[in-house]
C-alpha cells in the first residue's frame, strides 16, 4: 500500500500492524487476512505509509466476523503502544498536563487518520474529547470497533503518562451495549461508561485535565512536534499552513521570518500565500503568533535557557519586545510564567 496525501481519506500505516498482532493473539491467520486484503505489512511499518479508508474498514469487518468479538477495537489498544505513533507517541507523552494532551490529540489527528475529526468540547462541568460518530457506521460492528479502538488507545497512552489505574470521569458511546460486554467495557473505560448515547466521547474532571504530568518535558515535546509538523507538511503538500508554520519554526532563530521569506521558501508568491491561508481561515500575522506564542511557552519551562536566548529564538529583536509579546498572549510576564511553571513542577514531585 503506498503512502496517500493526507488531503485525501486514509489512515495512519503502523495501525495495520497493531490490527495484525491483535488477530494474531486470537489465534486467527493474520498473514492470510493482510493478504486478502493487499496489505504489506512491511511496507506500512513505515510511518509515511497510509492506508486507504476502504481498505482499513473491510480489515475490520473481518477481523471482528473471524474473531466474533465485537469488542475487538477494545483488544486492539493491547498493541498499541507510544511508538506506533512515531513522533507523535513521544509528543503526547511530554504534555504538560492531559489538557495540553487532548490539544495534541485534536491537533494531530489527521497524522493518525482522516475518517473524521476529534474536538474538545468544554462547555459542560466536565469537559470533553469528542471522537467522530464514523457514521453511517455509527452503530455498526465496524464504527464501534473504529470508536471503541481509538478511545481505549487514548486512554492506554493517559495511563502511561498520568497513573496506570487512570479511569476518566465518564465515556459516552454511540453504539448500543451488547448483552455481556458490560464487564469488559469497565475494564477499559472504567463504571461510568454509557451506551445508546448522542455522541462519543470522554470526560475529564477539571483537576485531572489541569494536573502537572510527571513526564512533563516541554523540550522533548517541541522537538516531537516539530517531527510531526514536517512529517504532515511533506506528506500533504495542499496544507499549506503546515508547511508554513514547520517553515516558520525554522526560520525564527534568524531573525528573517518575514511573509516573503516564507513564501519564497514555499516556493509560491506572496500573493499565493496569503491566499491560501485565508482559504483556510488565517493569516500569516495570525499563524505567526501562534507559533511564537507555543514555542515560546515549551522555551519558559525550560529552567535553563534564558529570556535573552528565548527571545532570540523566536526572532524578535531585543527582550522588551519579546516581553511585551508575551504578556499580551498570556497575560503573564516571562519571569512570571517561568516561576509558576517551576512552582507546579516542585509541587507535582
Amino acid at each position: 500500500m503506498d503512502a496517500s496525501p493526507l488531503h485525501q481519506n486514509s489512515s495512519y500505516g503502523p495501525i495495520a500492524v497493531a490490527i495484525y498482532q491483535t488477530l494474531e493473539s486470537y489465534g486467527v491467520d493474520a498473514a492470510s487476512v493482510m493478504q486478502k486484503h493487499g496489505v504489506d505489512l512491511g511496507r506500512l511499518k513505515d510511518p509515511s505509509a497510509r492506508l486507504d479508508p476502504a481498505v482499513h474498514r473491510s480489515i475490520v469487518a473481518e477481523a471482528a466476523e473471524l474473531t466474533d468479538d465485537p469488542a475487538f477495537g477494545l483488544r486492539f489498544s493491547d498493541f498499541v503502544h507510544p511508538t506506533t505513533f512515531h513522533a507523535l507517541g513521544f509528543a503526547l507523552l511530554s504534555s504538560s498536563t492531559l489538557r495540553a494532551f487532548c490539544q495534541r490529540w485534536v491537533r494531530y489527528h489527521s497524522f493518525i487518520t482522516t475518517m473524521g475529526e476529534v474536538s474538545i468540547d468544554e462547555g459542560g462541568s466536565n469537559p470533553a474529547l469528542v471522537f467522530p460518530s464514523q457514521l453511517p457506521n455509527a452503530d455498526s460492528i465496524v464504527g464501534r470497533v473504529l470508536i471503541d479502538g481509538q478511545i481505549a488507545t487514548v486512554l492506554k497512552l493517559i495511563r502511561f503518562m498520568y497513573r496506570p489505574d487512570y479511569y476518566p470521569a465518564g465515556v459516552d458511546l454511540v453504539c448500543p451495549e451488547i448483552a455481556g460486554t458490560q464487564e469488559l467495557y469497565r475494564r477499559y473505560f472504567g463504571d461510568r461508561v454509557r451506551f445508546s448515547q448522542d455522541r462519543n466521547a470522554v470526560y475529564f474532571s477539571q483537576v485531572d485535565l489541569d494536573a502537572r504530568l510527571p513526564a512533563a518535558n516541554a523540550e522533548l515535546a517541541r522537538q516531537n512536534d516539530e517531527a510531526v509538523l514536517n512529517f504532515l507538511a511533506r506528506l500533504d503538500r495542499a496544507n499549506v499552513v503546515a508547511q508554513a508554520h514547520a517553515k516558520l519554526i525554522e526560520l525564527l532563530p534568524s531573525g528573517d521570518c518575514s511573509k516573503s521569506k516564507v513564501a519564497s521558501a514555499l516556493n509560491m508568491s506572496v500573493r499565493t500565500l496569503h491566499n491560501r491561508l485565508a482559504d483556510s481561515g488565517t493569516t500569516y500575522q495570525q499563524l505567526l503568533d501562534r507559533t511564537r506564542r507555543k514555542l515560546a511557552e515549551q522555551y519558559m519551562q525550560q529552567q535553563n535557557i534564558s529570556v535573552s536566548e528565548v527571545a532570540y529564538l523566536l526572532g524578535f529583536s531585543d527582550c522588551s519586545n519579546f516581553s511585551r509579546a508575551f504578556h499580551r498572549w498570556t497575560g503573564q510576564s516571562p519571569s512570571d510564567f517561568r516561576d509558576q511553571s517551576k512552582t507546579e513542577i516542585y509541587a507535582v514531585k
